[in-house]
């Protein structure tokens, strides 16, 4: 494996060069920021570099877009025939060779369709990318219908966001912005719902005292439980 940088408006980007038997030449945006091309042996390095010099608009949205949801050096071993969690069960990895880059989840498995050879953080960049968007299409409905449910209780948030957080689970902020970690999604649906009640119980007492657990053992009598299962699990 070959090593080279090549100039971007952001500044200087590690490139990786990777031969084989190939017949075409392959750039991917690793998680991250660095480069990796996959060439043909018979291609020369300059006209590599000079391909990946004439990507740079791509490459710096697709480091852009990687930023939302990859945090360098945390990520998921996904490969074909893994199995990754979500929603309380696990889902089988396939990894297909395909016309277009997609995730697919259906019939209990999470399917990769790739274009070409894919690199371990190809596919757990896909894989993340996957997680985000079923949490930003999940959590936010899932909320605004338990404030629902509970509405002689709990007031409806005035937002819901989602992002990867390190050592929360969520969060409610002041004018009644409630932000959920998309890990969320890797954990069983009650333990799910348990964290958005946590949350919304927060838009009536904002702090931790004896009002706020009243009113969320009112919700959900086994919160400790919940609390315990979750606080075992570790955030990564």
């Amino acid at each position: 494996m070959t090593k080279r940088t090549v100039s971007l408006s952001s500044g200087e980007v590690e490139v990786d060069i990777i031969r084989s038997s190939r017949k075409t030449v392959a750039l991917y945006v690793r998680p991250g920021g660095t480069l990796l091309i996959r060439a043909p042996w018979f291609v020369p390095v300059r006209v590599l570099m000079k391909f990946a010099a004439g990507k740079a608009g791509w490459i710096e949205r697709q480091r852009t877009r990687l930023k939302d949801f990859i945090t360098p050096g945390a990520l998921l071993a996904v490969s074909d025939g893994s199995t990754v969690p979500f929603m309380g069960r696990q889902l089988e990895v396939q990894v297909i060779r395909g016309l277009s880059r997609k995730v697919i989840h259906a019939d209990g498995r999470l399917r990769l369709y790739v274009k070409d050879d894919a690199i371990p953080e190809e596919l757990a960049g896909m894989t993340e990318a996957w997680y985000l968007r079923e949490a930003k299409a999940y959590l936010p409905a899932r909320a605004r219908m338990l404030a629902a449910r509970h509405s002689d209780h709990l007031p409806a948030p005035a937002t819901v966001n989602v992002r990867k957080m390190k050592r929360r689970w969520g969060t409610c902020h002041t004018g009644g912005d409630i932000w959920l970690n998309r890990e969320l999604m890797k954990k069983d649906p009650e333990l799910i719902d348990y964290v958005i009640i946590h949350e919304l119980c927060h838009l009536v007492h904002h702090n931790h005292g004896k009002e706020y657990y009243a009113l969320l053992g009112m919700i959900i009598p086994d919160f400790r439980e919940k609390r315990k299962q979750l606080n075992q699990a570790i955030l990564v």
